[in-house]
């Protein structure tokens, strides 16, 4: 939102600079995207009037005579140059967008300096017709300069729970409450008993629960006064005439958007309907639109038949727009629904100012207070007479009050803020503060996201300052039905930290899939689909979280060829059980690529290094981990398996189906997904032995089917109770051994808590771990 900032001054005129307006806003929650200094007009642009307007035979041009506080003839391609407006001159001599105007010879007619648009000025993006004055604005000749002064424009980040923010007044109310004096424009309006030449009906009362329509006639349309253009485009708006340009002023100070129907285009009067299939409507940017059934429509009426005249909430008609040579308009002003208004200018691709404003949502009591303040300014600019009746459809509700406890904002904010400061902060922000504790606060009806006593704290906390609240944290006792709920939390927060550890790197995906994957995936169809998807690859909730990872692995294979991948998600996923929707949390890994380095230059990867990876990170949470063959769909078939923690299935490990990797042209991955959270098994602390150990090597010499975790666990149960390490280090098939063995070795680490072991008791334990591994017909390699 662009805030000029002589603007808002006029309403505060104790602002002291734009650098302090830009700290101040800041202050108060609303960042300055940035400054702008704009309008340095050059000296040599003089208002002038224009007296006669010929056009010169054989060509587009016209021949402009002018006041200038002398006679001058320039001439002009402009479609809008014609007798009695005022126009920015630019004498000979002067450079305009870097171009010297000079005197020149046009047509025959000697071109006296050039008149200008509001691009060539460099007010404004419009290049097509030129910048047009009410004719006595000023004595002919004067420089420009001096009644259109220089401006700093802020362009401020508006957040979506403050829509009264998008009016100049919603502003100036926020640096009121800090203590600046604030002055509200005067509204003086004279209304006359006249009869109302329309009606009004309100056929959908949902989509707009608040419809005013007011009657202004004998208006002079003409170009607006210089204060008002100067505004107008300093906020990013172009002047059109005093008419529309009211409209657009009321909505820029108010936030309250407003159309003026010319009156001649009503029929017998309004009528707020939903669009018909087949209707059509040429709205104000000449594009001609097929209308939806859903669209709300603002319709003009001649008994039943009736036809639109404007797309509420989002931009008239052209039909019905206002002209050089209208003389009455119809004045609405309304609350219409945010959803309806945001979903019609979606279909149609229209994002205006009014649509904007609408879609946060208006006050919903303001509706009457901005048909005065832009009647008024009828009066003022266009000469208009005001017809005192004005038609209202919909109640508007005001809004409730709110408990408000002083000390309850302290404790939630840990502050010491006093009471007395904290209620007259409130005030000076529009509430009405009644009783004595609890108070009961009565927001302003424009602050629609004041709703509960969390939003006063923070109201207060925003005005106070967010720099007065301490930075020591109050403290917390929680209620006893609340102790213990952070454990799932902190509990994922540790897999994170152990799978970053371990080299994993976390990914975010998302939790809204395409249905189609779940097939390419070998999954089942997703259960819970949304009504109203965002785009077809949204349109489903997910079941698992390894098809976002393979995307993301995917993705950028495209961009780079990285040796290795280890990647991770914590995330929510999504079923339905027994009828009932189910959301369940689950971790999600995925390995890609080369393995990790081993002595004599082998490399351990693929499946054992992922295997590994998962038994360290149970190791580390003090569970045992087991692996048993089970069949996937989505996995490879002789590398595919369950998951066990302490004796309870969690999740599957495997290699990637080489069909599902062909389908999604990926090389082998292997991955692994487990269900949160995790067992827990209670923590013990055993003080470490001050006693030295004892080490032995093994190796024993199996057939090779025979797994890993049958030997260990022979050797484990045999080696005694003072085993306190066993450790794999190295795997040998070959030469001597036969064809269809191999062997295992191991490192033993003996120690006894409470003496030093004995040569004679280690080898006791050793030879029991011999005759147990023997008695399985394996044996002992030398």
């Amino acid at each position: 939102m662009r805030v000029p900032f002589s603007w808002l001054k006029a309403y505060l005129p104790e602002l002291e600079s734009p650098e302090v307006l830009e700290e101040r806003l800041a202050g108060l929650g609303f960042e300055t995207d940035r400054m702008e200094r704009v309008f340095a007009l050059p000296e040599g642009v003089v208002f002038a009037r224009v007296l006669e307007a010929t056009p010169i035979p054989g060509t587009a041009l016209k021949r402009l005579v002018l006041d200038a506080g002398r006679v001058v003839e320039v001439v002009s391609g402009a479609e809008n140059a014609r007798a009695g407006i005022g126009v920015a001159l630019a004498l000979p001599g002067t450079e305009v967008g870097g171009v010297r105007i000079g005197e020149r010879v046009l047509q025959g007619v000697r071109s006296f300096g050039m008149a200008l648009s509001p691009k060539e000025l460099g007010v404004g993006e419009y290049g097509g017709g030129l910048l047009e004055f009410p004719p006595g604005e000023l004595p002919p000749g004067t420089p420009l300069a001096e009644a259109w002064p220089e401006e700093m424009v802020l362009d401020l980040e508006v957040t979506p729970n403050r829509p009264d923010a998008l009016g100049l007044l919603g502003l100036a109310y926020d640096l009121h409450a800090l203590g600046y004096a604030l002055e509200l424009p005067q509204v003086a309006l004279a209304t006359e008993e006249v009869p109302l030449p329309f009606g009004l009906q309100v056929e959908d009362p949902v989509g707009a629960p608040r419809f005013t329509l007011a009657y202004a006639f004998g208006l002079r349309v003409g170009p607006s006064p210089l204060w008002l253009q100067h505004r107008l485009f300093a906020a990013g708006m172009r002047p059109i005439s005093n008419v529309v340009d009211v409209t657009n002023y009321a909505m820029l100070e108010l936030a309250q958007p407003m159309h003026a129907f010319d009156l001649r285009f009503l029929g017998e009067g309004i009528r707020v309907r939903r669009a018909r299939p087949g209707e059509r409507l040429r709205t104000l940017d000449g594009v001609e639109r097929e209308l939806h059934p859903e669209d709300l429509v603002i319709a003009g009426y001649r008994g039943e038949e009736s036809f639109p005249l404007g797309l509420a909430g989002v931009m008239g008609g052209a039909e019905s727009e206002v002209r050089e040579d209208t003389e009455a308009i119809a004045l609405e002003v309304a609350l219409f629904d945010p959803v309806s208004i945001r979903k019609t200018a979606r279909r149609h691709g229209l994002r205006t100012e009014a649509s904007h404003r609408f879609e946060r949502g208006v006050d919903p009591l303001g509706q009457i207070p901005a048909q005065r303040r832009a009647l008024a300014l009828l009066q003022a600019l266009a000469g208009a007479r005001v017809a005192s009746r004005i038609l209202e459809a919909g109640t508007p509700k005001p809004p409730e009050p709110i408990p408000f406890r002083p000390e309850y904002a302290n404790r939630l904010l840990g502050t010491a803020y006093p009471e007395g400061e904290q209620l007259a902060l409130l005030r000076r922000l529009g509430c009405r503060v009644e009783g004595e504790g609890p108070y009961r606060v009565t927001p302003p009806s424009r602050r629609v996201d004041l709703r509960l006593e969390e939003d006063l704290v923070e109201e207060v906390a925003r005005l106070m300052g967010y720099e007065t609240i301490p930075l020591a944290l109050p403290a917390f006792f929680p209620a006893p039905d609340n102790r213990g709920v952070e454990g799932p939390y902190r509990a994922e927060r540790r897999l994170r930290e152990l799978l970053a550890g371990m080299g994993f790197q976390e990914v975010y995906t998302y939790s809204f899939s395409d249905p189609k994957e779940a097939e390419v995936f070998r999954l089942p169809p997703p259960p819970l689909r949304l009504h109203n998807p965002l785009s077809p690859e949204r349109a489903a909730l997910r079941t698992h979280l390894f098809p976002g990872l393979l995307k993301v692995l995917k993705e950028n294979l495209a961009l780079d060829r990285p040796e290795r991948a280890l990647l991770f998600e914590v995330g929510r996923v999504y079923g339905v059980r027994e009828g009932r929707v189910e959301e369940k949390t689950h971790l999600a890994g995925l390995l890609f690529g080369e393995g990790l380095g081993l002595p004599h230059g082998e490399k351990l990867g693929g499946f054992p290094l992922l295997k590994g990876l998962l038994e360290t990170l149970a190791a580390r949470l003090g569970l045992k981990l087991r692996v048993e063959a089970h069949p996937y769909p989505f996995l490879h078939p002789g590398i595919s398996g369950k998951v066990w923690l302490e004796g309870g299935e969690v999740g599957f490990l495997g290699q990637l189906h080489p069909e599902v990797g062909r389908a999604l042209e990926l090389p082998p991955v292997w991955l692994f997904e487990l269900s949160l959270p995790l067992p827990e098994k209670a923590f013990r602390f055993q003080d470490p032995s001050r006693y030295p150990l004892a080490l032995r090597d093994l190796a024993v010499v199996v057939p090779e089917e025979v797994p890993y975790g049958a030997v260990e666990a022979v050797v484990r149960q045999a080696a005694g109770p003072y085993l306190e390490s066993l450790r794999l280090f190295d795997l040998y098939q070959g030469p001597p051994l036969q064809e269809g063995q191999k062997s295992l070795a191991f490192h033993l680490r003996f120690r006894h808590p409470a003496g030093t072991l004995t040569d004679e008791e280690v080898d006791a334990f050793l030879e029991g771990v011999v005759s147990a591994l023997r008695a399985r017909g394996w044996s002992i390699r030398g």
